[in-house]
């Protein structure tokens, strides 16, 4: 492979991955061979450039458990977020206060993960960025 062909062809996504976050991971590899690389790597290249996948899947996972804890009966709710396979929102937090009832918690917890991709969906707008939304619930166990 011809070294100054690969590193002109490795600096355009780097760009792209910051806000690809499907490709991030596998530019910084394909980086790493900027001056010793091989057919395979350029194979790589190749691949991150002319992907025919046109958007990022958005997926949310959402979560809830009613009256968890023993000692005060506080419900957890908790969401992750996933652009591309990978993971940049989560979070699990403890009730301030005893729910009452579980359909409070489900409420809860759906508001909570709708806000979130509404957010998320607003910076990828901004940024042009064509994406799908996939929402998940995880079935309470409590």
């Amino acid at each position: 492979v011809e070294k100054t062909q690969y590193q002109r062809l490795v600096r355009k996504p780097i760009y792209l991955s910051h806000t690809r976050l499907d490709i991030a991971y596998i530019v910084t590899v394909v980086n790493q061979y900027m001056h010793d690389s091989q057919e395979r790597h350029m194979q790589a290249v190749d691949k991150i450039l002319f992907r025919r996948e046109s958007s990022l899947l958005m997926e949310i996972n959402i979560d809830a458990v009613y009256a968890w804890s023993i000692t005060n009966r506080k419900s957890t709710i908790g969401h992750r977020m996933f652009l591309g396979g990978n993971l940049v929102i989560w979070r699990s937090k403890t009730q301030n206060v005893v729910n009452q009832s579980s359909e409070e918690v489900e409420f809860k917890r759906m508001e909570q993960g709708i806000y979130k991709g509404l957010w998320m969906k607003i910076i990828l707008d901004n940024l042009k960025v064509r994406f799908k939304i996939s929402l998940n619930q995880i079935h309470n166990i409590g």
